[in-house]
């Protein structure tokens, strides 16, 4: 399934903003207030079919067929010109991950030992999640990825009774519990717990927040290592300077009471050459003119 196209109309500053996908990664940088966390609640909204006044829709290819999927105000609409579209394109929509406002007491907490199929936003059931995606076992595969992050040698679920607990032992012996994790490692466990469910879309929003650099281009490569489309709001330059192509990143302003969105373009990579300057220089030079 290819996303083409993904749009929202009348939700906060996001009067009608358009975003187009000719690449899987998405950097979304803007100031404050701009309209990046209200474009990741649109992506929640169009998985949730909660949109209320606002109209939220999708544009996707699948087997050469072109569909279009909106909500507006209480009304679907559907355009396909083969017959699984609807199916296809909800499919699709379900594969939707979004990561938000991290519940972090939440995600330290001891959890019931329960299925959940489907994170939530704020991660607050982060252990059953983990759980229900590994089948009860951390894959060694999983460990070796956090080891980019942190030194660890073995991790493995602690359950007691109906109540979940997840035991990690570092390289020097050390044993920690999720309540007594770095942010970082558990921000990447999430990420990687959402990666082993195969999603089609992921979106985090503030992405390096609880991350270190090392640890943002770890998960921005295993991102780009999947078959995922990832949508990532960010104030970091790493975020940027780590884009294989300008292409990959989408600038938000807010223009007047409207957010306006440019994808940038292959011509940039001319203006970084002419002044010598990485992507987060250049766009914060005010160099860029649209």
């Amino acid at each position: 399934m290819e996303l083409k196209k993904f749009w929202v109309r009348n939700y906060k500053s996001l009067k009608d903003a358009t975003i187009e996908f000719p690449t899987k990664l998405t950097a979304v940088i803007g100031p404050s207030g701009s309209g990046k966390t209200a474009l990741v609640e649109a992506f929640e909204m169009l998985r949730n079919s909660r949109y209320g006044q606002a109209a939220v829709g999708i544009e996707v290819w699948h087997q050469k067929c072109r569909t279009i999927y909106e909500l507006d105000r209480g009304k679907k609409t559907l355009m396909s010109n083969c017959t699984d579209g609807a199916e296809a394109v909800q499919e699709f929509l379900n594969g939707i991950v979004v990561i938000k406002d991290i519940n972090w007491k939440a995600v330290r907490s001891l959890q019931p030992a329960v299925r959940e199929e489907r994170l939530l936003p704020d991660a607050s059931n982060f252990l059953p999640f983990l759980y229900t995606a590994t089948g009860g076992a951390i894959p060694e595969s999983l460990i070796e990825a956090l080891r980019y992050v942190f030194p660890v040698r073995d991790m493995q679920f602690a359950a007691d009774g109906d109540v979940l607990a997840l035991k990690l032992t570092t390289e020097d012996g050390v044993t920690l519990t999720q309540a007594t994790m770095p942010s970082g490692v558990l921000k990447t466990l999430i990420l990687e717990a959402v990666l082993e469910t195969k999603p089609a879309i992921v979106v985090v929003d503030e992405f390096e927040n609880s991350l270190d650099p090392e640890a943002q281009q770890f998960l921005i490569d295993e991102l780009r290592s999947r078959d995922v489309y990832a949508v990532l709001t960010t104030h970091s330059s790493v975020v940027l300077d780590y884009a294989k192509t300008p292409q990959e990143v989408v600038m938000l302003r807010l223009v007047g009471n409207e957010t306006k969105a440019w994808r940038l373009r292959d011509e940039v990579k001319e203006k970084l050459k002419k002044h010598n300057l990485t992507l987060s220089e250049l766009i914060g030079s005010g160099l860029l003119v649209f």
